[in-house]
C-alpha cells in the first residue's frame, strides 16, 4: 500500500479530499492484474509534447506480454506558473510534493530531454517496442487496468479551441477530489461525476512523412491523443503500425471525460495503466479501431468535423464488412444508419474526432468471444 504523506493543516481544510485520499489508500490494497514488465515514470522513460523518432526504445517486449506503466499528471501548478507545494496547499489537496506520483511528475517536467525544442505538451511515456512489429502490421492493446495514482484531478479551460470565447479570460482550473472507493469525482457539494479512468494518449510512432518529432496534440491514423473515453479497462484498442517495433507511447491521464471534451481537458490526473500487447502480422488497418464487450468502435479524424464524420462512416462500413464478411456498402451503410450511434469524440485537439459504436447484439450469428466479460 502506498504511503501518502498528509499535513494536518490540509486535513482540516477539506473533508472531501480526505475521504478521497482514504479511498485511494483502500483501493490500492486490491490485487492488480499480473504483468511481465514495469515501466516507472522517470525523465529517461518520458517525452514531452511529441513522439521523438530519434529516442531509443525504453523497453522491448514480445507479443503477448503485459506491461504496467506509471504515468504523470495533475500538474495544475504549471498554469499559472506556481511552486508545486504552494499550489497543492492553495487548492487544499492533502498530499505533499513528496507523494511519489507528484515527485515524479515534477522531476519529469524539469529533467526530461526536449526534442525539436518542444518545451511543453503532454507528459508521455515511451517508446515501447514489440519484437517483430513492422509497417503494415497492427497492434492490439488490451487495457487490463487504469487506476489514478493521486487523489485529485484538475480541469482547465482553453477558450477559442474550437469554441467561442477566444478573447475571454482563462478561468482557474477546477479541482475534483477522487473517491475511488465509490468511483466518483467530488465535483462540488451535492454534485458527483462517475469516474471512468483512461489514457487520453495511446499511440504508435507516426509515419515518417509526419516528421521525426510530430506533435502529440492532434491525433492521427497512428492513434495518439484520441481522447476517447471508451478506452477504459476492459477495452481493446487496435492500431496500424508505421515504424519497426511499433514504438508505443502513452500519457495524458484522465479520471473521467465527457464526449467532446469541450474545455480542452478532462479530469486531468496521473494513472497507472496495465496493457497486454499483441502483434498481428500482415493485418493492415487504415485507422484506429476499438472493441468492448458490447460494441465495436470506428474512428474518423480530420480538422474539419464534417470530414471526420465522413471518415467515421467509411471506417464503420469497413468494420461491419470485416465483421460480417460482406463487401461494398449495400448492406453495411444502411445498417450503420439504422443501428449504429455516432459521437463527437473531441473538438479541441485541432484534429477533431468522431467515433461510431456498433452494437455487437446486431449480429445474431456471430459468437461473442471477447476476452473481457464484465461482472454481472
Amino acid at each position: 500500500m502506498t504511503n501518502l504523506p498528509i499535513t494536518l493543516p490540509a486535513m482540516k481544510q477539506s473533508s472531501g479530499l480526505i475521504l478521497a485520499l482514504l479511498s485511494v489508500l483502500s483501493f490500492n490494497a486490491f490485487a492488480e492484474p499480473a504483468f511481465d514488465h514495469y515501466v516507472r515514470l522517470t525523465p529517461e522513460n518520458s517525452a514531452i509534447g511529441n513522439y521523438p523518432a530519434q529516442k531509443e526504445a525504453i523497453l522491448t517486449i514480445k507479443s503477448g506480454q503485459t506491461v504496467k506503466i506509471d504515468t504523470g499528471g495533475g500538474a495544475g501548478w504549471r498554469n499559472p506558473e506556481m511552486d508545486p507545494a504552494e499550489w497543492l496547499k492553495k487548492n487544499n489537496i492533502p498530499i505533499t510534493v513528496d507523494h511519489p506520483a507528484i515527485k515524479e511528475t515534477i522531476e519529469v517536467w524539469a529533467k526530461t530531454k526536449r526534442y525539436a525544442d518542444i518545451q511543453t505538451g503532454h507528459f508521455l511515456v515511451g517508446p515501447i517496442n514489440v519484437e517483430g512489429a513492422m509497417p503494415g502490421d497492427s497492434l492490439e492493446l488490451r487495457i487490463l487496468s487504469v487506476v489514478p495514482r493521486i487523489p485529485y484531478g484538475s480541469t482547465g479551460a482553453g477558450p477559442g479551441r474550437s469554441l467561442r470565447g477566444a478573447d475571454d479570460p482563462k478561468p482557474p482550473a477546477h479541482i475534483t477530489p477522487l473517491d475511488l472507493k465509490r468511483n466518483v469525482g467530488l465535483f462540488t457539494n451535492g454534485v458527483e461525476v462517475p469516474l471512468a479512468p483512461f489514457m487520453g494518449v495511446m499511440g504508435v510512432q507516426p509515419a515518417v512523412e509526419e516528421g521525426s518529432n510530430r506533435s502529440s496534440s492532434p491525433p492521427g491514423n497512428f492513434g495518439g491523443n484520441l481522447d476517447a473515453r471508451e478506452l477504459v479497462a476492459g477495452t481493446t484498442l487496435y492500431l496500424p503500425i508505421f515504424a519497426p517495433g511499433a514504438r508505443f507511447f502513452t500519457g495524458d491521464a484522465h479520471a473521467a471525460q465527457g464526449d467532446g471534451e469541450i474545455t480542452g481537458t478532462a479530469i486531468e490526473t496521473a494513472n497507472t495503466v496495465i496493457i497486454t500487447f499483441i502483434l498481428h502480422k500482415g493485418k493492415t488497418l487504415k485507422m484506429p479501431r476499438a472493441e468492448t464487450a458490447t460494441h465495436y468502435i470506428a474512428y474518423g479524424l480530420d480538422p474539419d468535423l464534417e470530414n471526420a464524420m465522413q471518415q467515421a462512416v467509411d471506417e464503420t462500413v469497413a468494420y461491419i464488412n470485416d465483421i460480417t464478411g460482406w463487401t461494398g456498402s449495400d448492406k453495411a451503410l444502411p445498417l450503420a444508419s439504422i443501428g449504429v450511434d455516432f459521437h463527437v469524440t473531441q473538438i479541441v485537439d485541432y484534429t477533431k474526432g468522431i467515433h461510431s459504436k456498433i452494437p455487437k447484439k446486431l449480429f445474431k450469428n456471430i459468437k461473442n468471444t471477447y476476452w473481457y466479460q464484465p461482472a454481472r
